[in-house]
């Protein structure tokens, strides 16, 4: 889901900031592009958050108007 998507991408630019001080990685890292990609995945994990509680909100109306 979008959701685990957010949630994966902010764990991966997490850990590239978490090994940002470590100077003799064999891979450089781009904190400031890490910075934003974590940013990124914060919004859209909020963005589909709010998806679902909207879903959620309307099955329930749907379920009372039933009733």
């Amino acid at each position: 889901s979008g959701l685990q998507r957010a949630r994966q991408g902010m764990r991966t630019a997490a850990n590239e900031i978490a090994r940002s001080p470590i100077k003799d990685s064999r891979r450089p890292v781009d904190l400031n592009r890490s910075l934003v990609e974590l940013k990124q995945h914060e919004n859209a994990a909020r963005a589909n958050i709010k998806t679902l509680k909207t879903a959620f909100d309307t099955v329930g109306t749907l379920l009372d108007e039933m009733a």
